[in-house]
């Protein structure tokens, strides 16, 4: 066998395991979906207001700054000086969470490039970021997915517990790794967290729903899986002042 022909079937099997691979994944993908976690929540009437927002593509998580149980207080959690003097007064937060390169690139309007692109997608380790912003309403995107939760006090302290150690902590906060966002109201933090093909941003939202008892999705590297499950809890209850309604 000549070399060229062994170049050309050596090039074929490498595209064929890349399509089956592709197959797999999004096989995979639709598995998730379709399997529920937390698949027996019942939607709350009262709690702590929680809204799971997205396009499909991204998801983020907003929550009260501070709760009106008083259970949590983000910006004295933060202790960050410059947030504080700029954001003093600020009703919401958002919690994302992001691949490293591919953020901060965005940030700084530069070009992504293929290999930034390819490596998210194919490298097992990337470094991430928690993008955090703070915000008085909910920030207006194209064709968003609007869900509201209401969580009771263990929840809350469950997706607080959760949302804390995705953070890189040292002196007893969060390392701040940019003050430089893309709107001027966010900030980039270090993250424990590894990011790839597998564990994607919509992946982390569906594990935050997960630690705290929301229905979500099992593989959910999109965020259509997590949108189908969230939608399909079950109807609502009242609950109790001593379960942990705000009132």
């Amino acid at each position: 066998m000549s070399l060229l022909n062994k170049i050309s079937r050596f090039i074929l099997f490498l595209l064929q395991l890349i399509f089956d691979i592709i197959v797999i994944y999004f096989l995979l993908t639709l598995i998730g979906c379709f399997w529920p976690r937390n698949k027996n929540e019942v939607l709350l009437k009262e709690g702590i207001p929680l809204i799971i927002y997205g396009d499909g593509f991204h998801t983020e998580l907003y929550l009260p700054v501070k709760d009106s149980l008083g259970l949590m207080n983000w910006m004295d959690w933060f202790d960050d000086s410059t947030i504080r003097e700029k954001h003093a007064g600020t009703k919401l937060i958002n919690f994302a969470w992001a691949e490293a390169d591919w953020t901060l690139a965005g940030v700084n309007k530069e070009p992504k490039g293929f290999i930034t692109t390819a490596k998210i997608f194919l490298w097992p380790f990337n470094k991430s970021v928690m993008h955090v912003q703070w915000m008085d309403e909910v920030w207006p995107i194209k064709n968003p997915t609007t869900i509201h939760r209401y969580l009771s006090i263990l929840q809350y302290q469950q997706l607080i517990s959760f949302l804390k150690t995705s953070f890189l902590i040292k002196n007893g906060k969060p390392v701040i790794r940019s003050y430089k966002g893309y709107y001027g109201f966010d900030y980039m933090f270090y993250s424990t967290k590894t990011y790839n093909s597998f564990n994607t941003c919509n992946q982390f939202t569906s594990d935050a729903l997960n630690a705290c008892g929301i229905r979500n999705a099992t593989f959910s590297p999109f965020g259509w899986g997590l949108f189908y499950q969230t939608k399909a809890a079950s109807p609502s209850i009242s609950l109790s002042k001593g379960e942990g309604a705000a009132h």
